[in-house]
């Protein structure tokens, strides 16, 4: 009876012990774990993650545009991948959009759904899929299902179309400069272009 107390209270110790160093690789790994979910984005991220009124600018072709406007949903692709409208679709749960030909903006949505190197495999994959149009070529070029695809509802023309100098970014608050040509940029909403009412 004394040698079952006395390995019940090795045991027991041993596993204080053993619990304590544990606790240690716990504590680092809950570390590590930490640095990659959130607690690393960029200054950039970090700012569109802030504010409520932010939303991407990007341009497309005017068929792309056409189906925007005649689709209720659409899926539209980019061959990189937008960490920030990433982390601005994280924080907010959509994310509003302006289009541009040019340097005018012409047309507004709100992405809905967005992933970032999707598996083409996957049953959220098809919901994207379902969203493309007929007469859409981007997969002729492109994978069909790109390193960021996201689905833009709302989509509708502007009657009164405006320079994309009228918007400012979100990492200086500063205006789009005249003849920016890179897509995309992450701007503040104009008064009243989102609005639900």
């Amino acid at each position: 009876m004394d040698e079952r107390d006395e390995s019940t209270e090795d045991r027991e110790s041993g596993s204080l012990d053993g619990m304590m160093q544990h606790l240690e690789e716990a504590k680092k790994l809950d570390k590590s774990k930490s640095a990659t979910s959130g607690q690393s984005w960029s200054g950039l991220q970090r700012e569109v993650r802030k504010h409520q009124n932010v939303a991407i600018l990007s341009k497309n072709y005017s068929e792309r545009l056409n189906e925007l406007v005649e689709f209720d949903a659409i899926t539209h692709r980019s061959s990189s991948i937008l960490r920030s409208a990433e982390a601005a679709f994280d924080a907010h749960g959509q994310l509003p959009i302006y289009y541009r030909t040019g340097d005018t903006v012409t047309h507004t949505g709100i992405i809905t759904n967005l992933i970032t190197e999707p598996d083409s495999d996957s049953t959220e994959a098809e919901d994207f899929r379902k969203h493309i149009s007929q007469n859409d070529t981007y997969s002729d070029h492109n994978d069909e299902l790109d390193k960021t695809t996201y689905i833009v509802r709302q989509g509708m023309e502007l009657d009164d179309p405006f320079p994309m100098t009228e918007l400012r970014k979100v990492s200086d608050s500063e205006p789009i400069d005249a003849g920016f040509w890179r897509s995309p940029a992450y701007v503040f909403q104009r008064e009243g272009d989102f609005s639900t009412e």
